[in-house]
């Protein structure tokens, strides 16, 4: 995983809880986006959305699952194994984690609101945060996995049926041909945030990972540049000119 200086490593609290910060620092006060991973975990396109969101002028936290273990993740080979290891993540762990993440950031000068954005796997913790912490002021999600095929003790809760306790403003973002998010789910999640500041927008011809710029198998320009520009006016109007 690439580190550069700009990235200052973080240890979020005691329990090993960590990841990557850019913009913390920064003269003045600034909202805080904090940003997490598909399975993979912290790469260079993650390292890059980082660095969007710190030249939009926000600070950026990034959550790496894989802290406790030296940031590496785990065999992602083969379709089968990227699916296990996302069975194998625990929730509450990693939600866990984004708390800590939140209650450190609150603690450093010049940290105004505070938001978050997920992709993949990240967009399902996008959800499920914004249903437990009560601090964040906005949520947004790329195609985060809205339905489990199962229940575990690593995934008790499906993020559909976290969403009737959503606490803050919410922006979706899912591709009408994702094999993994199926449009249904998307609907059915607009349907359970009716009534809630939330928006969810369908894309046609996307699939999952479709702002993945580095697969040209998956990207799809147009939807991830909408994408891109709606979330930026989200954010822009939820950390700085909401109230």
């Amino acid at each position: 995983m690439r580190r550069e200086a700009r990235f200052n490593e973080v240890r979020f609290n005691a329990d090993g809880a960590g990841g990557v910060v850019v913009g913390a620092d920064d003269a003045g006060r600034r909202p805080v986006v904090l940003l997490t991973t598909a399975i993979s975990g912290v790469n260079d396109y993650v390292l890059r959305q980082a660095d969007r969101l710190a030249e939009a002028g926000y600070a950026c936290a990034v959550l790496d699952y894989y802290a406790r273990d030296g940031g590496r993740a785990p065999d992602l080979s083969t379709p089968e194994k990227i699916m296990a290891a996302v069975g194998a993540l625990s929730d509450e762990t990693v939600l866990g984690d984004m708390a800590a993440a939140v209650a450190w950031l609150k603690e450093q000068p010049g940290i105004d609101r505070i938001g978050t954005l997920g992709f993949c796997i990240g967009g399902t913790y996008a959800l499920l945060a914004a249903s437990r912490i009560p601090d964040l002021r906005c949520a947004v999600t790329f195609y985060g996995m809205l339905r489990y095929a199962k229940l575990s003790d690593t995934k008790p809760l499906s993020p559909l049926d976290a969403a009737e306790k959503v606490g803050c403003p919410f922006l979706g973002h899912f591709g009408e041909a994702d094999h993994l998010v199926p449009v249904a789910d998307a609907r059915e999640l607009a349907d359970r945030l009716r009534g809630k500041p939330a928006e969810i927008y369908t894309y046609p011809g996307a699939g999952h990972a479709f702002h993945e710029d580095f697969r040209p198998d998956v990207y799809r320009p147009v939807a991830a540049t909408t994408a891109w520009t709606r979330t930026q006016e989200y954010l822009a109007y939820y950390l700085r000119e909401g109230t």
